[in-house]
């Protein structure tokens, strides 16, 4: 089988650590979306990775859950036909957990730097480095520990098991699990819809996964508007704004196409969506250098809409209810 030395960490400063990747790498930044299910398997790990609907690959590995460099032992096989496999091996062997990432690959000669961004868990390094047959695993730690000291990580961050386990542990004990859950704050950032700003960085897309971005601070202001653009372009009862400044707003990956209309206000909109799936990602009045509006819906982690504006009220649909002591306007607010 083939191997490697694998090394984990959880990292707060995800920008600091990409600057640091991009430094040291050979090749990259390859932004990647991963939906990984984890299947019963006695001998040691076996996951299938969904990278697409016709995309993905099926991994059995072999390691020992412990802090710091480690040997990996991994086979993969390849199959276009990724949700049909996940069927049938979750009626042959069962499901025992599933992660979905947005992962960041660097490549720094033979290793492997993955930024991961795990929904419910928050931002972690990753380092593989692959080994070559025969060679020692002791060369492939000292490789590791070198480049982890180059990284600016501490042993400290330095982390045991997989993301499968401590989605399981924070599942049966939620207030063991360090990282920001779905609908969690992260440490030192103020939730969506109160208008103060952190250091946080976010990240979001499109449903195909062609267009990728991110956000380097938390938002502005989080608006749940009722009116009928926003149920139209949002196809469903409601549209969400997340209003961030744009200088905090990073396209990484693919390239969106417009779609422009006249505002009640006489401004232009510009509608940004992927030409590929059709989602909509943000909105961007024409003339407006200040803000931009980045649709909740697009976002990886789900937003917290405790906190919202509810605007357009007078033009709700019959049977929503908005939150008692949450701030709403019949329509656009002054």
């Amino acid at each position: 089988m083939a191997r490697n030395v694998e090394i984990k960490a959880r990292v707060s400063n995800v920008e600091a650590i990409r600057r640091k990747a991009a430094a040291v790498a050979d090749k990259g930044p390859v932004e990647i979306t991963q939906d990984d299910t984890f299947f019963r398997c006695e001998s040691g790990r076996l996951k299938l990775r969904a990278f697409s609907s016709d995309e993905g690959e099926l991994i059995f590995y072999r390691r020992a859950d412990e802090q710091g460099p480690k040997e990996s032992f991994y086979l993969m096989s390849p199959t276009s036909a990724p949700d049909t496999l996940r069927e049938s091996l979750s009626l042959a062997y069962g499901q025992t957990g599933r992660v979905r990432k947005h992962r960041t690959l660097f490549l720094a000669g033979r290793t492997r730097i993955h930024l991961d961004q795990v929904e419910g868990l928050g931002s972690f390094l990753e380092l593989e480095v692959v080994l070559e047959d025969g060679e020692a695993a002791e060369s492939g730690i000292r490789e590791a520990h070198i480049l982890i000291e180059r990284l600016g990580v501490q042993s400290t961050q330095l982390m045991r098991g997989a993301y499968v386990d401590l989605l399981a542990q924070g599942a049966s004990n939620p207030s063991t699990q360090s990282g920001p859950g779905l609908g969690q704050e992260r440490p030192g950032e103020i939730a969506c819809g109160e208008k103060r700003m952190s250091d946080s960085v976010s990240y979001g897309g499109c449903q195909c996964g062609s267009i990728r971005f991110e956000l380097s601070r938390s938002a502005l202001e989080l608006y749940v508007c009722h009116c009928k653009e926003c149920r139209k372009q949002a196809a469903s009862a409601f549209g969400i704004s997340v209003i961030v400044p744009r200088a905090a707003f990073r396209l990484t990956q693919g390239t969106p196409k417009f779609w422009s209309r006249a505002t009640d206000a006489g401004h232009t909109l510009e509608c940004a969506f992927c030409p590929d799936c059709g989602s909509r990602l943000w909105h961007q009045q024409r003339g407006n250098a200040e803000t931009i509006s980045v649709k909740g819906g697009s976002l990886d982690e789900p937003v917290d809409l405790r906190r919202a504006v509810h605007i357009w009220t007078s033009r709700m649909l019959p049977g929503i209810i908005v939150p008692e002591g949450a701030a709403q306007f019949p329509g656009e607010p002054e």
